[in-house]
């Protein structure tokens, strides 16, 4: 029988509830950040805590969340350069903060064990670490490829 069959899906809608709600806000707010197109700042989402989570989390228990537009500021990367950059709401922050929280143990497992952007327990220190260690090892050459300036020039 195929393995793809033999998995079973569930709802992570009821693992969502107030704890895991304050948990992500308290991710946010240690962040910190700045307002997105609601100029919400994470002070002022906080005045109204626990009813802004519990509306964000009947909206995503419901399936009727919907993220606000992301607030579009230039980073200047030198040389005339600049770097888009995309500030989500607080709202929205914390949402994807829940998402991050439920979704992240199920998938973790499924990562290249050399991947290291956006991973728990890895940083660009962590991935030094691991090329210095194949150094030892007597490799002498080292492929890094970084598509996202591919996806500017390419149809």
């Amino acid at each position: 029988m195929d393995q793809k069959l033999q998995i079973k899906h569930h709802s992570l809608t009821g693992r969502i509830n107030l704890p895991l709600m304050h948990a992500a806000f308290r991710a946010v707010k240690r962040n910190k950040g700045k307002a997105g197109v609601d100029r919400v700042s994470i002070e002022l989402f906080a005045q109204q805590l626990d009813q802004n989570l519990t509306r964000l989390m009947r909206d995503l228990k419901q399936g009727s969340f919907q993220p606000r537009p992301a607030l579009r500021r230039y980073i200047d990367k030198g040389g005339g350069k600049l770097r888009p950059l995309g500030i989500p709401t607080v709202r929205d922050r914390v949402a994807q903060e829940v998402l991050r929280r439920l979704l992240s143990p199920l998938f973790e497992r499924e990562f290249h064990n050399n991947s290291y952007g956006f991973r728990p327990e890895r940083s660009c220190h962590t991935a030094i670490e691991g090329l210095l260690e194949i150094w030892r090892e007597g490799y002498l050459h080292v492929l890094d490829a970084d598509i996202s300036g591919f996806f500017d020039h390419s149809s």
